[in-house]
């Protein structure tokens, strides 16, 4: 194990108790209270601590997960380790269960690999030790190994730091590990983004899957979809409606509950897998957004890894809103967790929000909330964070139907007891579009749910830019 991996877990760690919990959290975690060590020492030691072994291997056998309660909630945990060796070790709070492992002095080590997780899903080694990618090149949330667990949409960065925070209040209130986090949590944070993909209904590309879905049921000897023909029409006299006016109603129904968010335009060139709006309609978007939004760059399909293209689209961009984009997204999520953060930095981005799942909703990394990327191969930070996606709008109602809202609340429940941020994106044609019904109402509802359950709102930048 490489000193600059503990240090970087452990910085990761630290900042996301800065932004999350209250600052008494971060004063007992630097309190000395909490050490990384090699098993053979963590074993050894004897006094109030919190041993937390960096040197175990992660499997990719991760055992059967089980639950712990903690908070009012439920912590979901895999990779689960044995009870050392050598008597005088306890498990806490017991023995089908355990979160820890206890000695007669005190000490406690997380009953599950807790470094080796959080380390190998932060450098994204399932699919670094994965040659499986979608017809995008993609690693999508089917070819992860945590799909047969049910682990995709358990944030096990932020319950093991939950985990470790309780202990350490414990420990220093009675010389035991609480399950409580009363007092030390801050509200859950919501950062919501805007994917702007296509601004207005009538480009070649949307006008072109309509005529196909009027067509094509014909070969399999069912009825055309005509309704795709009135649509056609209403586009053709009306391209914004439902599109350029859906991305000024979202930014309008924002500001009513006091939530900004971040819009990413795409430029560049054009087609099936490229921009479907013209720049102009796209700089015209960014005059409207008013201080306390962001915009950022959404990568066009055909500048991944190149040089020439992305720096041609950027400088486009800028010359059109103005300003330099720091914060970006990959169109279609297409990027390359080994090369991708160096080749963004070196145009000027720090933060990123492309890792997540098109198939499902989930946390790719583990994680609800930032973290600065490492890479592996040079055993070195680097200078951007990732906001990973959790949520994105038509996944989430294609895998819930008409539980999605319910699971929506479900999962910000869950972080507003282990605390963290939930990053959301919504496309404006699925915001309030009557040709995607299943859609209609679907952002004010979560939104509804947001401020019943008391999140707060941030973009990703002014999040990132706390802890940077």
């Amino acid at each position: 194990m490489h000193p600059r991996q503990v240090e970087y877990l452990k910085k990761q760690i630290a900042n996301h108790i800065a932004l999350f919990f209250q600052p008494r959290a971060a004063d007992l975690f630097e309190s000395g209270m909490v050490r990384f060590l090699p098993l053979g020492q963590a074993v050894k030691l004897r006094e109030k601590a919190i041993a937390i072994p960096f040197d175990i291997p992660v499997s990719d056998n991760q055992g059967e997960p089980y639950s712990v309660e903690l908070n009012r909630t439920r912590l979901t945990f895999s990779n689960p380790l044995p009870m050392p060796s050598g008597g005088g070790w306890n498990p806490l709070p017991n023995e089908s269960t355990p979160l820890w492992y206890a000695n007669d002095a005190g000490t406690l080590i997380p009953a599950w690999n807790l470094f080796g997780t959080l380390f190998h899903l932060l450098t994204f080694g399932e699919e670094r030790g994965s040659t499986q990618r979608d017809g995008h090149g993609r690693f999508a949330a089917s070819f992860s190994p945590r799909v047969k667990g049910d682990l995709l949409e358990v944030p096990a960065f932020n319950e093991a730091v939950a985990a470790i925070v309780a202990a350490c209040a414990g420990l220093a209130e009675n010389g035991r590990p609480a399950y409580d986090l009363d007092g030390l949590v801050k509200p859950p944070v919501m950062v919501l983004s805007h994917d702007c993909d296509e601004l207005k209904g009538n480009d070649r590309w949307t006008q072109m899957v309509r005529v196909a879905r009027i067509i094509l049921p014909l070969f399999k000897f069912k009825l055309p979809g005509l309704d795709n023909l009135w649509w056609i029409i209403r586009n053709a006299f009306t391209p914004r409606r439902f599109y350029f006016d859906n991305a000024t109603g979202m930014l309008d129904l924002e500001r009513s509950f006091g939530y900004t968010s971040t819009y990413y335009l795409l430029n560049g060139s054009g087609g099936r897998f490229g921009a479907r709006s013209k720049l102009a309609v796209s700089a015209e978007l960014a005059g409207i957004i008013p201080p306390g939004w962001d915009l950022g760059i959404h990568y066009n399909y055909d500048t991944f890894s190149n040089d020439q293209r992305f720096e041609a689209q950027l400088d486009q961009l800028q010359a059109a809103i103005g300003s330099k984009p720091v914060v970006g997204r990959a169109h279609y999520l297409k990027f390359d967790p080994a090369k991708s953060f160096a080749f963004w930095r070196r145009f000027g981005i720090y933060v990123d929000e492309s890792s997540g799942y098109a198939d499902r909703i989930g946390y790719r990394n583990g994680i609800a909330g930032c973290f600065q990327v490492y890479d592996p191969d040079s055993n070195q930070p680097l200078d951007i964070r990732e906001l990973p996606m959790t949520i994105m709008d038509t996944t989430l109602v294609r895998q819930y139907g008409e539980g999605a809202i319910a699971k929506f609340s479900q999962l910000l429940f869950h972080l507003s007891r282990v605390g963290g941020a939930m990053s959301v994106v919504f496309h404006p044609g699925q915001f309030f579009n009557p040709e995607h019904k299943a859609m209609l109402g679907v952002y004010h509802k979560m939104l509804i749910e947001c401020r019943r359950q008391g999140a707060v709102s941030e973009t990703a930048r002014s999040l990132v830019d706390r802890v940077r």
